[in-house]
């Protein structure tokens, strides 16, 4: 007598693991494991519980449809819908850049420098997010800062309808105000902070990207001209007479494009200008103050 064999979660995320790696993929056991916990409704802790568990044919079904679409290079982030940013999770669609650690460290930059400008204030803060993307700037600056008032810009109405589900599944909908714009006019001043993930990468650079982010991720958040800074330019120009005294604005910026945009940043008439390296050892950041 024979008995069928049994397809266990390890299994799924072993033979999972295999068919990424063998497509490329550098993060292929971590994926797999993200992919085959989706199928089976585990987060990571359960699927590392419950290993031996057999799956059903509609639960391994699933699972090859999300290995076979993340084996095409489609980011996890997409693939789940979610992303974590600051240990909180973030819906992320086609429609949105995908959130970065590196962004995470802006926040920490922003916070920092609040505290260390506007003592004492409660964070009875003002601030402004140029190009919000999913949110996650501005949401978790007004988780952060319990009295906070955000306003955030988004030039996609797709992308803004986004970060405004986020901000209402974090309870901070009544503070963080999304705006559908390209450009600073309208926005009413003062506000002690303007910061921005801009898109910076240069137009030349695109085909050169990994299939990850130039096939899925917009290409209207990633480049923007023939050196990267059209964004940055629009932002510095604008940013000044929209501050506080002692007001700043923090970029994210491309690796080597530090020279440039402090450059920009003299000429836009701000007199302080710090370039901040990433955990990496990179240039991440431009710090600017009038």
């Amino acid at each position: 007598m024979t008995h069928q064999s049994v397809f266990t979660i390890r299994e799924a995320v072993a033979r999972g693991t295999d068919f990424l790696k063998a497509r490329g993929i550098e993060t292929a056991r971590l994926d797999a494991e993200l992919l085959v916990g989706a199928a089976v409704n585990l987060d990571r802790l359960g699927l590392y519980l419950d290993m031996d568990r057999p799956l059903t044919d509609s639960e391994r079904a699933a699972a090859r449809e999300l290995l076979r679409r993340r084996g095409a290079r489609e980011p996890v982030a997409y693939i789940l819908g979610r992303r974590e940013f600051r240990s909180r999770d973030f819906e992320v669609t086609r429609d949105t850049l995908i959130p970065r650690p590196e962004t995470e460290e802006l926040v920490d930059i922003a916070l920092a420098q609040l505290d260390r400008r506007f003592p004492g204030s409660a964070s009875r803060f003002r601030l402004l997010d140029i190009g919000t993307g999913t949110g996650v700037i501005a949401i978790s600056l007004a988780l952060e800062l319990p009295a906070a008032v955000v306003v955030a810009t988004e030039r996609s109405a797709a992308a803004a309808g986004v970060a405004r589900r986020n901000a209402a599944a974090h309870g901070v909908n009544h503070r963080v105000d999304i705006r559908v714009q390209d450009g600073l006019a309208g926005l009413e001043p003062p506000f002690h902070a303007i910061v921005s993930n801009p898109p910076y990468i240069r137009d030349d650079e695109y085909a050169g990207l990994m299939p990850e982010v130039r096939d899925f991720e917009p290409r209207e958040a990633l480049t923007a001209g023939a050196d990267g800074l059209d964004v940055v330019r629009m932002i510095l120009a604008g940013a000044p007479p929209l501050l506080v005294p002692d007001g700043f604005t923090l970029l994210e910026i491309g690796c080597g494009q530090g020279k440039a945009v402090a450059q920009i940043a003299a000429e836009a008439g701000f007199h302080e200008a710090q370039i901040v390296q990433d955990f990496a050892g990179l240039d991440r950041y431009a710090l600017l103050a009038r």
